[in-house]
């Protein structure tokens, strides 16, 4: 018998449920099942939470893998108590110790779990919980107050869901005396920025002579940033600081979307897109830059679209040309040329002139961005924004977290 956890307590006003919980708790030739949950032995003897497993303060594993507690061929031999948020078990090493049933159990009380049980799945990117547009929608493009989205973390977490939904965020009444590390770290805590040689912020205005299509006024075709960085970055931060230019409007349109239409018109095309790497490259003449890397137009994880890189304008034609052989690059060309076609048609763009004093956040991982050619007719005329780029993890945390300095231990000394 399993002596110390197969003890319900008498005073106990659960016990009549947890009886019958506990018979439906079973031993599978696999592992165990329970609550409509079936775990492989393996999976349980890594998960229990005793305090000789897993630590409390940090939360983090105790033991050493393969150390014992993995070791090949532990199993479960006998269910114990089970409480509102554990089951009690019983190993064939001899150790005793409990695992969690609910979010709650695993991760500690309010209000880590119940966020969670809201927005897991979002954060996690699952193409089930996120909005695909393919037009100019007024939620997709509303603009959120920045005062109202800054004055407390509920209004933050908000506005920041919003994001992730659609891929895209606007904020607007920015002070002036605000830049881009104020409002990103000040104001939404959002921390720390991600670093890329063109430094934790840009300041993109007019250059005559420029060495990137952003700093000249011309139009700058759809694309996503920075794929010559084989770890792209996933948010990108546009604030505009000034713009009395003429023109110069941005667009915005959603790779998902374009995925979704291209997967049920070329299933056989989008495959290429997903499997065949091309060459993306960055290197302007005095810069001493030279950056490179091999990717596909599609990342997946599992069934989920997780990423999109593409850039044309950086795309190495002349690398691919010299690793991949002749038949795989025609049939790649049509599928691209396929799905730029999707890409470039203006009824699937989001289409809005930015102010100073506004923020647009994009997925950099989801929605392209452009912009149409501007010009000045008055020397005073400026067109001045900042770019900068933040982790999805850094955000995430932000969402998920509660606030510094609250401990929400597990409560395991309650089962």
């Amino acid at each position: 018998m399993l002596s110390r956890l197969a003890r319900l307590r008498s005073h106990s006003t659960l016990q009549p449920q947890l009886t019958r919980l506990i018979s439906d708790a079973v031993v599978t030739e696999k592992g165990i099942s329970f609550d409509g949950r079936d775990l492989l032995h393996i999976e349980t003897r890594h998960m229990c939470k005793c305090e000789a497993c897993f630590g409390k303060i940090a939360h983090q594993r105790l033991d050493l893998p393969l150390s014992g507690s993995l070791s090949p061929g532990i199993k479960v031999e006998e269910i114990g108590r089970m409480s509102k948020h554990y089951l009690g078990l019983k190993w064939s090493d001899g150790h005793e110790g409990l695992i969690a049933r609910t979010l709650r159990g695993d991760y500690g009380p309010n209000p880590i779990h119940s966020r969670m049980d809201k927005l897991l799945n979002l954060t996690r990117r699952k193409n089930s919980e996120q909005k695909f547009w393919a037009e100019t929608d007024a939620e997709v493009t509303k603009p959120w107050d920045y005062s109202w989205v800054i004055k407390d973390v509920d209004n933050t977490r908000e506005f920041l869901t919003h994001y992730m939904r659609y891929g895209i965020a606007f904020l607007k009444g920015i002070p002036a005396e605000k830049g881009m590390l104020d409002v990103v770290e000040d104001g939404l805590k959002m921390r720390p920025m991600r670093t890329t040689f063109y430094d934790t912020v840009d300041i993109v205005s007019f250059k005559p002579d420029a060495n990137n299509l952003a700093y000249s006024s011309g139009h700058l075709g759809l694309h996503l940033d920075l794929p010559y960085y084989y770890q792209t970055p996933h948010m990108q931060f546009f604030h505009v600081m000034e713009n009395t230019v003429e023109g110069g409007e941005g667009i915005w349109t959603d790779s998902f979307s374009a995925f979704r239409k291209m997967s049920e018109e070329k299933p056989d095309l989008l495959e290429v897109l997903k499997t065949v790497p091309v060459t993306y490259r960055y290197t302007p003449p005095g810069t001493g830059i030279f950056q490179m890397s091999h990717q596909n137009v599609f990342n997946m994880l599992g069934q989920d679209i997780m990423q999109t890189v593409d850039h044309p304008f950086c795309l190495d034609s002349a690398m691919f040309t010299r690793f991949t052989d002749t038949g795989t690059r025609e049939k790649w060309w049509e599928a691209y040329t396929y799905y730029r076609g999707i890409v470039e048609d203006p009824s699937r763009w989001a289409t809005k002139r930015l102010n100073a004093g506004e923020v647009v956040i994009t997925d950099n991982w989801r929605v392209y961005h452009a912009r149409r050619a501007f010009r000045k007719t008055a020397p005073e005329q400026e067109r001045v924004v900042g770019t900068a780029y933040l982790d999805w993890q850094h955000m995430v945390n932000r969402v998920l977290s509660p606030e510094k300095g609250i401990p929400l231990f597990l409560e395991v000394d309650q089962h």
